[in-house]
């Protein structure tokens, strides 16, 4: 026993360890794990100057990016895109038909440019609108995060322009990392997806988060973004067995996040087809 209780003078427990003793009775604590509980407490209390150093760290993250006023061009766009997708990417932008008729809608669209309406793969399922997102829809792997991506680097910081992007896997991940100890708690998390302009890579693609309950996370972030009239970016892949199809692919958000998000991704989104076999194969 007194050797244990030396050990533990020199070795703090984690986290995890301390969470499940807290989690017992104290009478059915053993005198060495009440010894490891008062050791972590001692160790890990928090003053006030500490938590007040805390609640501003949050607060910066969490602030918006200032952004600046700046009238892009085409060509100031397309010099920057090529730049920036070939930092990111480690390889020059490939034009051919297919992808200059994908770059153009979305070049018009950031450059609110009434010829998007008249781009050929502007998909008449949803009526254009410059109040819309994009929902970029297409073969996997045939370019469309590396482009947004790009866009995204281009354009950020651009009052009216910039929007911040995330894949879906990587919310419901960064979702079921919140714990009531961390310094990303859920009422940071909700504000980082719930506002400002973001895109959603990947939709359908992730499955439900398992945190506060098993929960439909992207259905929810969206409905939420819908009612605080977020304007919201995604992409997505063909159903598959059914490329090509977009109404198909479009249905299929029905079947992943309900009719209530399905109602609304017409109101959301401006539906553009991304041309293309996939670059991977």
């Amino acid at each position: 026993m007194e050797e244990q209780l030396k050990k533990i003078g020199s070795e703090t427990i984690g986290y995890n360890r301390y969470r499940f003793l807290k989690s017992l009775l104290v009478d059915d604590l053993t005198e060495v794990e009440q010894q490891e509980i008062k050791l972590y407490e001692e160790r890990h209390e928090v003053t006030p100057e500490q938590l007040k150093f805390k609640k501003d760290y949050i607060e910066r993250i969490a602030a918006p990016e200032p952004l600046i006023d700046f009238k892009i061009t085409k060509k100031w766009l397309w010099e920057n895109f090529l730049y920036n997708y070939k930092e990111i990417n480690k390889k020059d932008f490939i034009q051919t038909t297919e992808t200059l008729v994908n770059l153009k809608s979305i070049f018009y669209y950031f450059l609110k440019d009434e010829q998007f309406f008249e781009c050929v793969n502007v998909n008449p399922l949803s009526k254009p609108s410059f109040d819309k997102g994009l929902l970029l829809v297409g073969n996997y792997g045939n370019g469309k995060t590396s482009v947004m991506t790009s866009i995204e680097k281009t354009l950020k910081g651009i009052k009216g322009y910039h929007f911040k992007t995330f894949n879906t896997k990587e919310v419901v991940k960064m979702f079921e990392g919140i714990t009531s100890e961390s310094d990303f708690t859920k009422r940071d998390f909700n504000t980082k997806m719930n506002f400002g302009v973001k895109l959603f890579d990947d939709l359908k693609a992730e499955r439900d988060a398992s945190n506060f309950g098993k929960v439909n996370l992207i259905s929810e972030i969206l409905e939420i973004r819908y009612v605080n009239k977020m304007k919201t970016h995604a992409t997505m892949n063909y159903k598959q067995g059914f490329a090509g199809d977009v109404e198909k692919a479009v249905d299929e958000i029905a079947e992943k996040y309900g009719d209530r998000v399905y109602d609304r991704m017409y109101e959301m989104f401006n539906i553009v087809e991304f041309k293309g076999k996939s670059f991977r194969i």
